[in-house]
């Protein structure tokens, strides 16, 4: 049996809703951007010094950044936000602008309010793209890309290993929301603390000899929590997503850090983007899950501040 290595609690763990928990002793400040169709961006400044800016993947939250925040937060600034109806930030009225290119559009509003000109832009599944994105509109305001367990095309046709059976699923269910979301809305909500899609998530997206089990817990409640609606439109939003046609175009040092044993999106994702990115250099996580900054915080950590001081020399 694997020897689960312990691993410490971080101390400023963020809550899902509501201004994060902050440790007085660090250089804190949030607040909110407002963008062009007036939709209420939350972002949070940690600690001082060389920028990083942390983007969270699909159904996510600052939580799963949470261990790389609390340390980077004491050398540099860790900065984060809510993607547009997402947590602490607004809902638009046009569920339709929830895209990938509005998210990367909402970060340079982010960036334009707190006055920061270039960044190291860190990305993990979704928000990976999201970084990308923010590249490709915005090259300039780039210094640096670490993607851990990103695609570079189409997710759900690589989704769990299978082409065929999530892309199907999610027109069932699209569907069915399009059809009657106040119903689908209640069936939804009865779904809360189910046991079985607890132990889903933890086999699919974790490790499950390494992840904390209150860190699974508070990822499925957040889940449970989101807007159905909301939902489903990023997640159609992300599957149109293709990044091939560009990727040759980056010209900022790229981290690739892909998990050999991610369930959601396959090594081969990540593979794909170190051969069409230039020069990137690309990190595998042994025993990785999709989720490895949050199974193994200290060896992701170590991978991105090792790379952090190569760029730097």
């Amino acid at each position: 049996m694997m020897e689960v290595p312990k691993k410490p609690r971080p101390t400023g763990a963020r809550k899902l809703k509501g201004p994060a928990k902050i440790s007085p002793s660090v250089n804190t400040r949030h607040g909110y951007a407002i963008t062009h169709d007036n939709v209420q961006i939350f972002y949070s400044l940690e600690g001082s010094g060389e920028p990083l800016v942390f983007c969270y993947g699909l159904v996510c939250s600052s939580l799963h950044w949470t261990y790389q925040i609390d340390h980077f937060k004491n050398e540099s600034q860790a900065i984060w936000f809510d993607y547009r109806g997402h947590h602490n930030s607004s809902v638009p009225k046009d569920l339709s602008s929830l895209t990938i290119s509005n998210f990367a559009r909402d970060l340079e509003v982010v960036f334009n309010t707190i006055g920061l000109k270039k960044a190291v832009l860190i990305g993990h599944s979704m928000g990976s793209s999201v970084a990308l994105e923010f590249y490709r509109q915005f090259p300039d305001r780039v210094k640096a890309l670490v993607l851990a367990n990103g695609t570079a095309k189409q997710p759900l046709e690589t989704l769990l290993h299978n082409p065929n059976i999530i892309p199907s699923g999610f027109n069932l269910i699209r569907q069915a929301y399009l059809y009657s979301p106040a119903l689908f809305a209640k069936i939804w909500n009865l779904q809360k603390g189910n046991a079985l899609m607890r132990l889903v998530v933890k086999l699919a997206g974790f490790n499950p000899h390494l992840a904390a089990d209150e860190d699974v817990e508070r990822y499925v409640s957040q889940i449970e929590e989101m807007d159905p609606g909301v939902l489903l439109n990023v997640l159609e939003a992300y599957q149109n997503f293709d990044t091939t046609s560009w990727l040759h175009t980056v010209r900022v040092p790229t981290l690739i850090l892909s998990g050999d044993e991610d369930k959601v999106t396959p090594p081969e994702q990540q593979q794909l983007l170190h051969q069409l990115i230039p020069g990137s250099k690309i990190e595998k996580i042994r025993h990785g899950s999709h989720c490895p900054q949050m199974d193994q915080p200290e060896m992701i950590t170590g991978k991105i501040e090792e790379f952090l001081k190569s760029i730097s020399n």
